[in-house]
């Protein structure tokens, strides 16, 4: 008899790269697109307020806060499904509707849970070159065959900020075969200010196979929470109750959660901090000679045409933590998290410091 050993596929799969967290207390964390300004006041006070409950189990659903949701989206309950964290619900995805053999689209140089998902259910992985660092929607459509289950796709586009517009994604939808999903990450979406950004809930009111994916992690300030929801037509949703683990998202988690989301004062101060800093980034960057990608998101990739890795270590040591994108399969570039005013100024010294 052999010895007890995990599944083959386990062997294959690399381990995630986490942004790293500050040392000591004066170190700037720029690495993993958090919130600069903390959790949402209103949050917190929730939290504090349910922490006399956590003797007892969690709502197993988490109706109101899926009713809550519903509401701001204009969609009904049964489009929401929540859970810890959005990679969560990327999972139960993946347990619900990948079968072995099943080919999953994601596009290179993106979210490394993507291809992650696709190989622990048995599918198989058709990895689409970026064009000029920016997904291309022909080439995803170029990539379909009979055996497409599922294509990931993410607007804005992490790494780059990226995005593309509703018009292009409008047509892309309505030209999909129906055995295909479209999974639709839009984590950072609610940093955006193109008006021509696309609102993935017009395609689930639509009736189409699209299934959003949404975060409190980013935009809410709850990253340490684990809270995430997903959105798509009722008949796509209900089966994935079916998979998900029970009590997958804490009392704490839908507390918070369910205050965040009136927390305007913050939400709206989140916004014009990230729509300020970004315009101050740029000129900064100009003014550095540094290329970087316009973005829609809380987070700027910066082309610096010489290997990343070292000047990550050396603005580390001098108190600010980016994010070297050698993981992503881009050894030239950072990601740098926009930050509080403070924030970027320190950023922006210390990188002045190293290339200057």
């Amino acid at each position: 008899m052999g010895e007890f050993s995990p599944r083959r596929i386990v062997f294959e799969i690399k381990d995630y790269v986490p942004g790293k967290n500050p040392p000591r207390p004066d170190v700037v964390k720029l690495a993993s697109n958090e919130n600069p300004f903390g959790p949402s006041p209103k949050a917190l006070e929730a939290i504090i307020r349910e922490m006399r409950n956590l003797h007892v189990y969690p709502e197993q659903k988490s109706l109101l806060l899926r009713e809550a949701l519903a509401q701001k989206t204009g969609l009904a309950e049964e489009n929401v499904i929540c859970g810890n964290g959005s990679d969560d619900i990327m999972q139960i995805i993946g347990s619900t509707y990948i079968n072995p053999g099943d080919e999953i689209i994601i596009t290179k140089n993106s979210f490394s849970l993507y291809e992650l998902i696709a190989r622990i259910f048995g599918g198989t992985p058709v990895m689409v070159d970026l064009d000029n660092q920016q997904v291309s929607l022909d080439k995803i459509g170029a990539a379909l065959t009979d055996k497409t289950k599922i294509i990931w796709l993410t607007n804005p586009h992490n790494p780059t900020g990226t995005f593309f517009p509703k018009e292009d994604l409008t047509r892309f939808v309505n030209a999909l075969p129906g055995h295909v999903l479209l999974v639709l990450d839009e984590a950072y979406a609610e940093f955006a200010d193109d008006p021509t950004f696309p609102n993935g809930v017009d395609y689930v009111k639509a009736g189409k196979n699209v299934f959003v994916l949404r975060t409190f992690s980013k935009f809410y300030g709850l990253a340490g929470l684990r809270i995430g929801y997903g959105l798509a037509t009722k008949e796509l949703v209900a089966p994935m109750f079916k998979t998900k683990m029970p009590f997958n998202v804490s009392r704490l988690a839908q507390a918070g959660a369910l205050a965040a989301l009136e927390d305007r004062e913050f939400l709206a101060a989140t916004y014009a901090n990230n729509a300020a800093g970004k315009k101050y980034l740029y000129a900064e960057l100009e003014r550095l000679g540094l290329a970087y990608k316009k973005t829609e998101a809380n987070f700027i990739l910066i082309n610096l045409k010489k290997p990343a890795d070292p000047i990550f270590l050396e603005l580390m040591r001098l108190g600010v933590i980016v994010r070297p994108l050698t993981s992503f399969g881009f050894p030239e570039a950072l990601r740098v998290s926009i930050g509080a005013p403070e924030q970027n100024e320190k950023f922006i010294a210390a990188l002045a410091s190293i290339i200057t």
